[in-house]
């Protein structure tokens, strides 16, 4: 069975932020930014390269290979939560696994004869297709709904033990553990962060910019409780 890591990322607060303006497409130009960066300045090569592809506000961003641990995909995840941050956004992630192939074949004729780089014509209109799918996708996104309201990094717990204990994690509900990705520094992030050319913070300004996102945003309650909770800080 294929079992490539897979990230889930979206963007906090993206459609109550989404008025036609550039106020929720900041924090969106941040995570598309990263990923690429990431993808073509760090994992270049034939055995570390990166597949992502977008889907509304978010992205699934999917290994080339299995790999038994787990951490490369912990780091990649948590250097993009903080590039976003450095951006005034927020972001939500959750990890997985599963396969991931094109399935443009399976799609009907009359689309694929006139498919071109993803778009064919409906008329006077046009129609978008994504020609990949699988497993990868449908377990992070599962993994991401079953998680708290929250800009929280999550996980199934039957994979805790597949990072290092270098990474702060917490048992929540719903059998995930939630890792903690602002506090703290970890040596592959910031090699991540660094040679990617990713916006990079201190732990003391990260602290700083999610309070100020805290303070000028209207959030629920529980959604501010569990991010302050999951990440260690006090409002």
């Amino acid at each position: 069975m294929d079992k490539r890591w897979s990230i889930y990322i979206d963007i906090e607060g993206f459609g109550a932020r989404y008025d036609q303006t550039m106020a929720a497409l900041i924090p969106l130009n941040a995570l598309m930014e990263g990923i690429y960066l990431v993808g073509s300045k760090k994992y270049n090569d034939d055995v570390n390269r990166l597949f992502a592809h977008q889907f509304g506000d978010g992205f699934v961003i999917v290994s080339c290979f299995e790999e038994e641990r787990l951490d490369r995909a912990t780091s990649i995840a948590i250097a993009l939560m903080r590039h976003v941050l450095a951006s005034g956004g927020l972001a939500k992630a959750s990890i997985s696994e599963g396969g991931f192939s094109d399935i443009k074949s399976c799609y009907p004729k009359p689309v694929t004869d006139y498919e071109h780089d993803g778009v064919v014509s409906i008329g006077a209109g046009l129609m978008t297709i994504i020609p990949v799918m699988g497993t990868a996708l449908i377990n992070a996104v599962a993994v991401d709904k079953r998680s708290p309201s929250g800009s929280l990094l999550t996980i199934d717990s039957t994979n805790k033990d597949r990072i290092s204990s270098n990474f702060q994690s917490n048992g929540i509900e719903n059998n995930l553990h939630s890792i903690n990705w602002l506090i703290g520094e970890h040596g592959l992030v910031s090699e991540i962060l660094a040679e990617s050319g990713l916006n990079m913070q201190s732990e003391e300004e990260r602290v700083t910019t999610i309070k100020k996102y805290i303070k000028e945003n209207k959030l629920k309650p529980s959604w501010i409780r569990t991010t302050c909770f999951e990440q260690k800080i006090s409002i």
